[in-house]
């Protein structure tokens, strides 16, 4: 018998949480989750500019594989480089402007031109991606 009113008093003393206890965990947690935003906010911009970086550097690949295509004379790059851009949007609403420049083109004779590319946030000067090439040109 006696046994059983052990058994039954351990029943009552449940040791749980008390409401104080969860009100004081949940203030040291939001406590924790602050102190983590700044560094997440953080993270986040250098991903966007990451991520903005890349797809400038394809945009000014695909602009130095333009100037390589066809035949290399000084008529191909003049028409290259006053060929008008238009901006570029990538999937997520980012607007890019690549702008081309030739060197001085003497017709008629072969050589070597610099040709150079850079890609902007449209309406921001900072370049974000650029990249200079030289290209034979045969006649």
């Amino acid at each position: 018998m006696r046994n059983l009113i052990r058994t039954s008093n351990a029943a009552v003393d449940d040791g749980g949480f008390t409401l104080i206890e969860v009100v004081v965990a949940m203030f040291l947690l939001g406590i924790v989750a602050l102190g983590l935003i700044p560094g997440l906010v953080g993270s986040l911009k250098v991903s966007t500019e990451n991520t903005n970086i890349a797809t400038a550097s394809q945009l000014v690949n695909q602009q130095i594989d333009a100037a390589r295509v066809g035949t290399p004379t000084c008529a191909t790059l003049t028409a290259y480089q006053n060929q008008v851009l238009p901006p570029v949007v990538d999937r997520r609403g980012v607007s890019f402007q690549p702008k081309r420049a030739v060197g001085a083109c003497t017709a008629g004779t072969p050589g070597v031109i610099t040709v150079s590319v850079s890609v902007t946030l449209t309406g921001s000067p900072k370049v974000l991606a650029s990249a200079i090439t030289k290209v034979y040109l045969t006649s």
